[in-house]
């Protein structure tokens, strides 16, 4: 864990820096940095039977983000109120340091506003990163942790919050969040972990800044039509009693229609490859430990509806689908995915997603894919 700081504190000065060194050009541009500290205590949500006989404390830790906000015409930022966005660094305890150890992570967030009262300021934030638990299920030492399987997690947060500014740089904050880390059935087991905490912050913005005068402007509406190609893959451990780590992934194609310039909607078509899928779909007493399973026992074809909101060259996208083939019955017959897609070049993107068996994460997922606007 020492390295672990030790790594952080190196990127947080390396990041600062890079901040502070364009502080002159930015505030010409109407941009405001800022580094945001923030400490939280709470209560870990006890989603399983045996975390409630476990918990015996309270959830503990914080936050440090580092905070961008533009003002400039044409941004995509303009069209969604001026919203922050950073890059963010999270830590925890889990009410039983124990068993469930304590969690960190890092990830780009987004707070978007709500509305505001005088100086009073009312927003929300979105995060989805990478996380670590540093006290993960092992056969032996730690088998009362059924939440983690893994160190490296997935991490997701939600938050509302309450500014309000003391000095041209500082502003104090006031927080509610929940935080979610699991592996996305990466190992097994992986129950996941929620916390609700409640936070108090402050926000030192780098030179003193006063925000410009501004007009909310809305986005143009947009015929645009588009054609969506991906290859993903991802690895998964399908039960808890089989060790054995398989490999999952998708070949997705989807068709999206532009509302607006930042705002698609679409459908899909995928074919899925959840590995291990009879044995995550089954109960041990009803395995036949005999059979051998084809490759065929993995696959799924579904279709989808999804929405696509775009920040400048990064997408958010949520896609819930149906299957519509399968050889192995799934444990329910819907399923969703939430990710990111971060262009690389002029039509060609990366992304990093979660397919979910509706409640139940299936496993992560990283890919590339191919954009083709055929109508602007």
């Amino acid at each position: 864990m020492i390295c672990l700081y030790k790594r952080f504190r190196i990127y947080l000065l390396l990041t600062s820096s890079f901040c502070v060194a364009e502080i002159s050009a930015a505030q010409n541009d109407s941009t405001r940095y800022a580094i945001e500290v923030k400490y939280h205590q709470g209560i870990v949500v006890p989603h399983h039977t045996s975390m409630t006989y476990l918990i015996n404390d309270y959830a503990r830790g914080g936050e440090i983000n580092l905070i961008r906000q533009r003002h400039k015409a044409g941004l995509w930022e303009s069209y969604l109120n001026r919203p922050e966005t950073g890059i963010g660094f999270w830590f925890s305890s889990f009410g039983r340091p124990d068993i469930y150890g304590e969690g960190f992570a890092i990830y780009p967030f987004i707070n978007f506003r709500l509305f505001q009262l005088g100086k009073l300021n009312a927003k929300y934030k979105v995060a989805l990163g990478l996380g670590y638990a540093n006290k993960p299920f092992k056969v032996g030492e730690n088998t009362y942790n059924t939440v983690f399987g893994s160190h490296l997690n997935a991490y997701v947060g939600f938050g509302l919050r309450l500014d309000y500014p003391l000095t041209e740089r500082l502003v104090l904050s006031g927080n509610f969040s929940l935080n979610h880390l699991s592996n996305g059935s990466a190992r097994k087991p992986n129950n996941g972990i929620n916390t609700a905490t409640l936070a108090l912050g402050a926000t030192y913005d780098l030179v003193p800044y006063k925000e410009p005068e501004y007009k909310r402007a809305r986005p143009e509406a947009s015929k645009a039509r588009e054609w969506i190609a991906s290859v993903s893959a991802g690895r998964n451990q399908a039960a808890a009693y089989n060790p054995t780590i398989y490999w999952s992934g998708s070949i997705t194609a989807s068709h999206l229609w532009y509302k607006t310039e930042v705002k698609a909607y679409g459908i899909g078509l995928d074919l899925i490859k959840f590995g291990g899928a009879p044995l995550a779909s089954k109960n041990f007493q009803d395995i036949d430990e005999h059979r051998d399973y084809s490759f065929s026992d993995d696959l799924y074809t579904g279709v989808f509806g999804m929405m696509e909101s775009h920040l400048g060259s990064t997408a958010l996208y949520l896609a819930l689908g149906g299957y519509i083939y399968h050889k192995t019955e799934p444990r329910q017959p819907v399923y969703a995915r939430l990710g990111v897609r971060q262009k690389i070049a002029a039509n060609i993107f990366g992304h990093f997603g979660i397919k979910a068996n509706f409640f139940t994460a299936e496993f992560i997922e990283f890919g590339l894919g191919y954009r083709w606007r055929y109508k602007q």
